[in-house]
């Protein structure tokens, strides 16, 4: 058992599970959707209702989702067996594409010659015509993603989101430029735990990252009490 002063209510921490959207339909596969409100596919939907089962034993103070109905249909499920409301963030949508949206990235490339590639090379920077860098996309995920944890302090809370919005949040808890989010991995309805430190805790830390990818809610006391005394 952790120390009494260690408690959940007392870490100063909100434990928050983010879940990335199941596979989308077919013909969005490749690619280039953002915001776009697109479908899942059946596949997707059960991985939805995979990771859903993965959190079963998990007590979540809320179930947060973008709004977006491919991130929707999973925090559906996992309201499904709990009575909470609805709650949508839309800070929490995807990477805004702008004139990007909807297309492959050989039509990318073919309007924008050099576009694609160069958004790549500084994604931190580089904005699509009328859209959003991965900088951008940070400074309004990473301020939300906070205040939830200021809001549930000492509770869990599971976020179903999208791949640029997780990857950005784990990038801000290993203290690394958001550029670094390119070269996370993180396949379709797959969970991340992050430790989240309130704001009014006394000096306050980054995020812990709990679990990455994982296929299991990770037991609090893996990582749940680590403070500035780790």
């Amino acid at each position: 058992m952790p120390p009494e002063d260690e408690s959940p209510e007392n870490s100063g921490q909100a434990r928050i599970h983010l879940v990335r959207h199941g596979r989308v339909s077919e013909q969005w596969r490749g690619r280039v959707y953002g915001q776009l409100d697109v479908e899942l596919s059946e596949a997707g939907r059960e991985e939805a209702r995979r990771a859903a089962t993965a959190l079963r034993e998990v007590e979540l103070a809320s179930v947060v989702s973008s709004g977006l109905e491919r991130a929707e249909f999973g925090a559906a499920c996992l309201r499904e067996t709990r009575k909470l409301p609805r709650r949508d963030e839309t800070a929490l949508a995807e990477i805004n594409r702008g004139e990007w949206a909807g297309l492959l990235p050989e039509e990318i490339e073919q309007r924008w010659p050099g576009g694609w590639r160069d958004w790549w090379l500084a994604p931190d920077a580089r904005r699509p015509p009328g859209g959003e860098s991965l900088d951008d996309l940070s400074k309004r995920v990473v301020p939300l993603v906070q205040s939830l944890a200021d809001e549930y302090c000492g509770s869990e809370v599971a976020i179903v989101a999208h791949s640029w919005v997780i990857r950005v949040c784990v990038t801000h808890a290993l203290g690394l430029s958001v550029a670094a989010s390119t070269r996370l991995e993180l396949p379709p309805a797959s969970i991340v735990v992050l430790d989240w430190s309130s704001s009014r805790s006394a000096g306050l830390a980054r995020p812990t990252v709990a679990g990455f990818c994982a296929d299991r809610a990770p037991e609090r006391r893996d990582g749940w009490f680590r403070g500035p005394r780790r």
